[in-house]
């Protein structure tokens, strides 16, 4: 392998000005710049990252923690934030994160920063530990942890938006599709939308589906079940756009028109609720802001860890489409 050590020495000058250059460092002369970039290109010098990583103190490497692998909403965010990462010359890993495997990821892993979205109870009680010990930590999503930096997406007012805009097209008979079975601190998306069909004099509906690698094939078959055994809503609110997808490929399969038999709206914002012959109504995250500012706080938080705590609430936007109007 080629050294910083053998260029200088190819070159009669000296090593600490060669790790300069190679460094961009500015006080190098663009000339002598150019000439040692040129010397170590030709002869094949690569970087070392575990020295360059000692040397610093940092790894150069990014956690991203996500519930599961099962959302395309996730995937989205993966994707929007490993892109912001690579720009600034860090990498991104992401690791599907539970109760069991926690600490064993920080522990077999060290890393210069985590970002955690949507952590469960217990995956904040770890972020909190971990930010005792000075970990940078950018909590974000719609459930976040209060004990650290953290990026929240106000989905209790983008339900209440959803759900003022499905009542007020008249529907009554309103159900929520979701995974979420009682009402519980935290749940947002299921607190809001009973809260929103009580005070309009309604009956809240439930209906269940499993968290499922299959999730759209799932949401397909169960849909159809629960029509046949408990009768058609007018419209359905769905905790995500993947779920979405599956209720309405299962009432497309049963001759149930939406939006003229059953109007739906899912959560997310996927780019998939656009290509449908009925363009889905979805209440949009937005991925790209929270994102950018969850990197813009980590990054804040390992060049200066005493600096306070950093909060920002953004406000998700709900797409109207076909699938959610009302047909007369």
């Amino acid at each position: 392998m080629v050294t910083q050590a053998q260029i200088a020495k190819k070159l009669g000058i000296s090593r600490q000005l060669v790790t300069f250059a190679l460094a961009g460092y500015p006080q190098v002369a663009k000339e002598s710049r150019e000439r040692i970039q040129a010397a170590a290109l030709e002869m094949g010098y690569r970087p070392n990252p575990h020295a360059r990583a000692l040397k610093r103190h940092r790894t150069g490497i990014i956690a991203l923690w996500i519930p599961d692998q099962i959302s395309t909403h996730y995937t989205h965010v993966a994707r929007e934030l490993g892109r912001l990462v690579k720009q600034s010359k860090h990498e991104l890993i992401i690791s599907e994160v539970g109760v069991a495997d926690m600490k064993q990821i920080w522990t077999h892993l060290p890393v210069d920063g985590i970002c955690a979205v949507d952590a469960s109870k217990a995956v904040q009680l770890e972020l909190k530990e971990l930010a005792s010990k000075s970990v940078p930590i950018v909590s974000l999503g719609t459930y976040i942890s209060q004990e650290t930096d953290n990026v929240q997406v106000n989905m209790e007012a983008g339900t209440m938006e959803a759900m003022t805009h499905l009542i007020g097209s008249g529907f009554r008979r309103i159900a929520h599709a979701t995974f979420v079975r009682k009402n519980i601190a935290g749940e947002i998306r299921r607190i809001a939308y009973a809260k929103a069909m009580r005070e309009a004099g309604l009956k809240p509906e439930f209906i269940y589906y499993p968290l499922s690698e299959r999730q759209r094939p799932v949401a397909r078959q169960l849909i159809q079940d629960y029509i046949r055994e408990h009768g058609r809503p007018e419209a359905i609110f769905c905790h995500s756009d993947d779920a979405a997808i599956g209720i309405y490929r299962g009432l497309c399969d049963a001759g149930i028109r939406v939006p003229a038999d059953i109007a739906l709206i899912g959560c997310d914002g996927i780019e998939d609720t656009e290509y449908l012959e009925c363009p889905l109504t979805t209440l949009v995250q937005p991925v790209a802001e929270m994102c950018a500012t969850a990197w813009r706080f980590l990054q804040n938080r390992i060049e200066e860890p005493a600096i306070p705590l950093q909060h920002s609430l953004i406000e998700p936007k709900i797409a109207i489409r076909n699938s959610s109007l009302r047909i007369a």
